[in-house]
Parts: structure tokens; sequence; C-alpha cells
């Protein structure tokens, strides 16, 4: 199993065009719940709602999001984590956004509700970290040959490498390392 952390949301979508360019529909890219969803234009054209950096690209399409995984123009939007479960991709590329940020201070997790447009906020739920973090094992969770993560939170990318023993410090992360390589690079604790 791949695994990489990015430091440009826009090179991590450039490696999932070209997975996509070797074996069509086998990389997907979603994200937290961090942006609005928009409806689409009057004329069917998505609105690039999802902005990271130099990175825009489009939700799934609201009235067709079960298409988002399967059809080919799936692979140039965005999934969210209520279609990206219960399917399973090659690689897949994931945007952890900034509702739910690891504070190195405190040494925990943090939801920030102002950052996320998922109703289970809208909602007060008290369990809400839990719910954060659920999302985010099911998108981490959608490959059988690579995850690609890119972190919105300098923080929280921070936390990943220090409990995987990897760093993006010097602008790239050392693509050698791998699952097999270092059985410990995702410990379940992590999240």
């Amino acid at each position: 199993m791949e695994f990489r952390i990015f430091v440009s949301p826009l090179e991590m979508m450039e490696e999932v065009r070209a997975r996509n360019r070797e074996s069509k529909n086998s990389a997907r890219i979603t994200a937290g719940f961090c942006w609005p969803w928009s409806n689409p234009m009057p004329d069917g054209t998505l609105i690039k709602d999802v902005q990271v950096g130099n990175l825009q690209m489009p939700w799934e399409k609201k009235t067709d999001f079960w298409k988002w995984a399967t059809h080919d123009s799936g692979m140039e939007q965005i999934g969210t984590v209520y279609t990206a479960q219960g399917f399973e991709f090659d690689y897949i590329a994931v945007i952890f956004g900034k509702d739910l940020v690891y504070a190195p201070k405190m040494n925990s997790w943090k939801v920030v509700p102002s950052e996320s447009f998922d109703t289970q906020v809208a909602r007060n739920n008290p369990d809400l970290a839990d719910h954060l973090k659920s999302v985010y094992r099911v998108l981490l969770s959608r490959a059988h040959k690579g995850v690609y993560i890119y972190f919105v939170d300098p923080s929280t990318r921070k936390y990943f490498e220090a409990n995987m023993g990897v760093s993006t410090e010097a602008g790239r992360l050392d693509e050698t390392k791998t699952f097999q390589e270092k059985p410990r690079l995702m410990p379940v604790s992590v999240l």
C-alpha cells in the first residue's frame, strides 16, 4: 500500500489524474465536508466549491451523485463521505479539512464547527469529534493500492507525520516510505 502526504493539493490531484490515465476510473479524490455544495448552474455546469490553495474543483453532482464513483465525469469531481462509503478504488486522495484539527498544545483533536458544512454540525452533535474521525477513517480506507492525502491544517499534517515517522518539511515526502516498509505508518490511534 502506497501512502503519500502532499504539500500541494494540485500536485495531489495531478497524481490522481496520472493514475486515471494509467487505468481509467481507478482513482478518485474526496474531501471532508468543509466547503459548500452548490446546485449546478442552469446549464448544468458544476460550481467549483472546493477551493484549496491552487486547486479548484466541484463536488460531485447532487442529482447524479451515484455517478461519481463509476462514471468518467467523477474523475474530475470531489466525492463526499456519503458517496465514497461502500466504494473502493485502486487509489484514493483525501483533502483533510479544517473541521477536525490536531491541537498540539492540548495534545488532542479539536472540532472547528465553523469550518464544516456537514449537517451533523448544525444539529449540535455532542459526539462530533467521533463523527468527524469516522468520516476521515472512511475516506482514508477507500483504496487497495494507494492513499494520497493533503492536510489543509499544518498542525494536523505534522501530527500525522510524527506518528508515521515521515516529514514533508523539506517540501516533499520521502516517497520510498510505504506501508510494507514501515507497518506502523497508520496506527489506529492517529484518528
